[in-house]
């Protein structure tokens, strides 16, 4: 199989799997890859690692149902694997620079 097929496949899964507590392990094992190997063709191709880009594509999964729905900040941050919503709202700020609450307030103000 070939590295743009198995990072498709890998990003099916986290888009499938986002909202799950799953670890990089999950992400490569799914299409029998170690880690290592996993995470190195990962940021050759995506420019950035495993890790960050799961990181990045729960916020912005976090980032669109603060906009589009009335649900608690807490439920949203369930839904993208983060149950301490303590936890969820720091890395939220430190990728939007702006507080889930500030974020959702600025928004539906526009």
């Amino acid at each position: 199989m070939q590295k743009c097929d198995l990072l498709y496949l890998n990003l099916s899964f986290i888009e499938q799997h986002y909202s799950e507590d799953i670890s990089i392990e999950d992400i490569s094992s799914f299409c029998g890859l170690n880690r290592s190997y996993f995470s190195k063709v990962f940021r050759d191709t995506m420019g950035e690692s495993p890790q960050g880009f799961l990181l990045h594509y729960r916020m912005a999964r976090a980032a669109q149902l603060l906009t589009e729905s009335r649900l608690p900040i807490s439920t949203i941050s369930t839904m993208v694997s983060y149950p301490n919503q303590l936890h969820f709202s720091r890395a939220f700020k430190n990728v939007y620079g702006i507080s889930p609450r500030d974020y959702r307030a600025k928004h539906l103000a526009l």
